[in-house]
C-alpha cells in the first residue's frame, strides 16, 4: 500500500492506521467510522456528546453481531452497550456512559502507528477546553471524508472489523483466522467453514482494496466507476481455467492468488498469467499482509508457506506449472509494479 512505499497523505495514512494498527478492541473501527461520517458534514468542532450516539451504536450493533468485541477483561463501557442491548439501560443513560467511559483511550490511541504519532493528524484533542471541550477536526480529515476515497475507506473499515473480530470468535490468538476462512467464488465472499456450518464473514473486494490502495493490481488506476466504468473487479492471477486442466499447485481460487483489477485489465487479461515480472508485485503483497498484523495471515501461511523463502519457491513453482499448461502471458500495461 502506498503508506508502506513511504507515500504520506491522509488517505494513506488513514489507510494504514486502520488496517495496520493493533487490535486490542474494535473501538478504532467505530470511530474512525464515526469521524469520517461527521466530517462529511463539514463540521469543524464536535463535543463527545455529539459522537456518542453514533460511536455507541456501531458497537452495539457489533455486539449483537458478533459478543466479542475486545481481547483484554471486562469493558465497562461495553458493558453498558450490552445492557442497552438487552434492555436494561435506555439510550439517555447509554450516550452518558459513552461519554464518560467510551473514549476514555480511544481519542489517544487512534492516530498510533507502532507505537509512535502518525504523520498525519486528522484532529486537535481538546476535551479539557474551558471554554469548548471536544475535537476539532483538521481539514485533513475535512478533504478526506469529502474525497472519492471515502466511501471505500468506510467499506474497508467494516471489513477489517468483520475479520479481525470473527478471529477472536474464533479463539485464535492475534486476531488471525485460521485456514477454515475460505473464498466463495459464487458470492465473492471470504467464509468461514467449520463441521457445524459455513458462514460469510466479508466480501473480498471490502477485504483486500485497502492494501491495494483503491488501485488496480495491473495498471494502477484508481478503481471508481468514474474512472474505469466499473468498480473493482476480483481477479484471479493464476487463471480460475487452471482448475479445469490437470492442475496440481495450490488452490488458485483462494486468497494467495486473489487480487483486485479494473474491468479493463481484467477483460484484457483473460484466461493468461502476467508476465512473470509483475508477480513479484503479488509475492510482496502477501508478504505484507503475512508481516502485519492483517486477520488472514495464517491462511495466506497455509496457502503459501511460512516464510518468505518458502513462499518464493511455492509462486515460482506454481508459475511455472501454470505456464506449462497456458503458456500464453500477458504484460500489465503499466511498470508500477511496486508492492502495495
Amino acid at each position: 500500500m502506498d503508506y508502506r512505499r513511504g507515500v504520506v497523505t491522509a488517505e494513506s495514512v488513514w489507510r494504514a492506521i486502520v488496517l495496520y494498527g493493533a487490535n486490542s478492541a474494535t473501538y478504532k473501527f467505530a470511530f474512525g467510522a464515526t469521524l469520517l461520517e461527521t466530517a462529511a458534514t463539514g463540521r469543524t468542532h464536535v463535543t463527545l456528546e455529539e459522537l456518542a450516539p453514533r460511536y455507541a451504536e456501531l458497537l452495539c450493533q457489533a455486539l449483537e453481531r458478533q459478543p466479542r468485541q475486545n481481547i483484554s477483561g471486562r469493558s465497562r463501557f461495553l458493558d453498558a452497550c450490552r445492557d442497552f442491548n438487552a434492555g436494561d439501560l435506555d439510550r439517555d443513560a447509554l450516550y452518558a456512559r459513552t461519554v464518560r467511559l467510551g473514549f476514555a483511550n480511544v481519542i489517544d490511541a487512534f492516530p498510533q502507528l507502532g507505537g509512535a504519532p502518525a504523520p498525519v493528524r486528522y484532529y486537535e484533542d481538546r476535551r479539557r477546553h474551558a471554554v469548548a471541550p471536544g475535537l476539532v477536526l483538521r481539514d485533513e480529515l475535512l478533504e478526506l471524508a469529502r474525497s472519492v476515497h471515502a466511501p471505500a475507506l468506510d467499506v474497508e473499515t467494516a471489513a477489517r472489523w468483520r475479520l479481525v473480530e470473527t478471529a477472536w470468535a474464533t479463539g485464535v490468538a492475534g486476531a488471525v483466522l485460521a485456514p477454515a476462512l475460505v473464498y466463495d467464488p459464487g458470492t465473492q465472499h471470504l467464509v468461514l467453514q467449520t463441521k457445524q456450518r459455513r458462514r460469510s464473514v466479508t466480501g473480498v473486494v471490502a477485504a483486500l482494496n485497502g492494501y491495494q490502495d483503491g488501485r488496480c493490481a495491473y495498471c494502477d488506476r484508481l478503481m471508481t466507476q468514474e474512472s474505469t466504468g466499473s468498480g473493482p473487479v476480483v481477479e484471479h492471477v493464476l487463471p480460475w481455467k487452471l482448475l479445469t486442466r490437470s492442475w496440481a499447485g495450490p488452490d488458485v481460487d483462494a486468497v494467495w492468488n486473489l487480487v483486485l483489477s479494473c474491468k479493463p485489465c481484467n477483460d484484457a487479461k483473460r484466461d493468461r498469467a502476467p508476465h512473470e515480472t509483475w508477480m513479484t508485485w503479488l509475492e510482496q503483497r502477501n508478504n505484507d499482509l503475512i508481516e502485519s498484523r492483517h486477520p488472514l495471515r495464517e491462511v495466506l501461511m497455509a496457502q503459501t508457506g511460512a516464510t518468505v523463502t518458502v513462499r518464493h519457491a511455492t509462486l515460482k513453482r506454481a508459475y511455472q506449472q501454470a505456464t506449462e499448461l497456458l503458456p500464453a502471458v500477458w504484460t500489465p500495461p503499466t511498470s508500477m509494479h511496486t508492492a502495495s
